[in-house]
């Protein structure tokens, strides 16, 4: 084990006897992606949180490697899984930047059941940030109608993420069947029913791209909401961008199983949908399918007088649904995140710490004020992640490099890094 990760739910206290916390597994100085999420799994007491560091790079994983049993072409076939699962709660898995630190599976067969890069399986309390998963199904991402998960949800309650970028093509998220999840300003990319499953799921400043599908239309979302449930999917000031020839063409979604709920709240609609808005699929009606103020690119009011209202049953008898297609403001208020989320909170749980003003001395010391929300400071070098600290300074080993910059990122509870500060140059000049 690295200088950099501590033990499992280890406890560090700073200069001032205040509780501070380590990462407990650094990918990949202490191992794989795979090793991180199985010593999460292992671990004795989960009961306190583990937090999971994933350095900026690309990974490739080929998951647990155990035996599953599919049926493909209708026959049965036993092969190896591709599937990494999380089966542990209090866990978080934090990158060091969406954009640069993905976590990419190849599986050979899709499915659901058997292409998830991550798998959380009854891991309550999951919190994940600032990285990418990626199912590229047969390493050829222009099989466009490919059933690929990248991300699997099952059973968890309490999971947030945030800065969180999930691609494939259909199915990209399969949703937390039975459980709950907030999603803030994350990037979920497809092509069919890329947002598809259960539960009551947030999508918080959301960007969603609707990829290519050699001209055909997309759909965004297949909810199964649950039938007790109030709530399904809530898409609050979304974003919906992306292949030029969706413009007109794609759904907002479709029901699958169950009673299906999904509302589209003040969403930037660059590209828009067919004018019918939503379609059918083996005969389940809606819950609730509707909108309130969808905007197009111009960022004026969307057209929505035509969204569809009618849907065929199992028995293909059409059906006037009784809910409104447009939400009034009454019923749009319905959707506050104290609403959906009483008691919970979670976009207060995301949020980032800010960084503090960077100093540095003659002898290589690099030092700023405590800051008392975090529970961690990164220390970067030329932007990139090099070492941490629990202590309000951090001395350049010597032999360092000559002449770069280095500052500060902190890390709120989960593990989470928040922005940079300013940078100060080494030497200091």
């Amino acid at each position: 084990m690295s200088l950099l990760a501590s033990p499992a739910g280890a406890q560090t206290p700073d200069s001032l006897g205040r509780i501070r916390y380590k990462y407990d597994f650094v990918v990949p100085t202490d191992g794989s992606f795979v090793a991180a999420i199985r010593a999460a799994n292992n671990r004795p007491d989960k009961s306190k949180r583990y937090r999971i560091f994933v350095k900026s790079s690309m990974y490739r994983i080929k998951g647990e490697g155990n035996p599953i049993t599919i049926t493909e072409n209708g026959k049965q076939l036993t092969i190896s899984s591709p599937m990494t699962i999380l089966t542990a709660p209090n866990t978080s898995i934090c990158g060091e930047g969406m954009k640069n630190t993905q976590i990419e599976s190849m599986p050979m067969h899709e499915g659901i059941n058997c292409t998830s890069t991550l798998f959380l399986k009854g891991a309550d309390s999951t919190y994940i940030q600032d990285l990418e998963l990626w199912s590229n199904y047969r390493d050829d991402m222009s099989a466009v109608t490919s059933k690929a998960v990248a991300l699997n949800e099952k059973n968890c309650r309490g999971n947030i993420f945030k800065n969180l970028s999930l691609m494939s093509n259909q199915y990209t998220y399969y949703t937390n069947d039975g459980g709950t999840t907030y999603l803030e300003d994350c990037t979920i990319k497809g092509t069919m029913d890329f947002i598809c499953g259960g539960g009551t799921i947030y999508f918080n400043r959301c960007e969603i791209e609707l990829r290519e599908r050699g001209g055909k239309g997309n759909v965004i979302c297949a909810p199964t909401t649950e039938a007790n449930r109030a709530y399904g999917y809530v898409f609050n000031s979304c974003r919906i961008y992306g292949d030029k020839q969706q413009e007109g063409k794609y759904m907002l979604g479709r029901p699958w199983k169950n009673a299906p709920r999904a509302v589209f709240l003040s969403t930037l609609m660059e590209l828009l949908p067919d004018s019918l808005g939503w379609t059918e699929m083996q005969g389940t009606l809606p819950r609730l399918f509707s909108e309130y103020e969808s905007l197009d690119n111009e960022f004026q009011l969307a057209p929505t007088s035509q969204r569809r209202k009618q849907f065929k049953d199992a028995n293909n008898v059409t059906t006037n649904m009784r809910y409104n297609t447009y939400l009034t403001t009454a019923e749009a208020e319905k959707y506050d995140i104290n609403n959906v989320f009483p008691q919970w909170h979670p976009e207060q749980k995301s949020e980032q710490v800010n960084p503090p003003v960077v100093k540095i001395k003659d002898t290589g010391s690099i030092y700023w004020d405590d800051v008392p929300e975090a529970c961690l400071y990164a220390v970067c070098r030329n932007r990139d992640v090099v070492a941490f600290t629990t202590q309000p300074f951090y001395n350049v080993p010597k032999g360092s490099p000559m002449n770069v910059s280095y500052s500060i990122r902190c890390a709120n509870y989960y593990g989470g890094l928040g922005d940079r500060s300013n940078e100060v140059t080494y030497p200091n000049r």
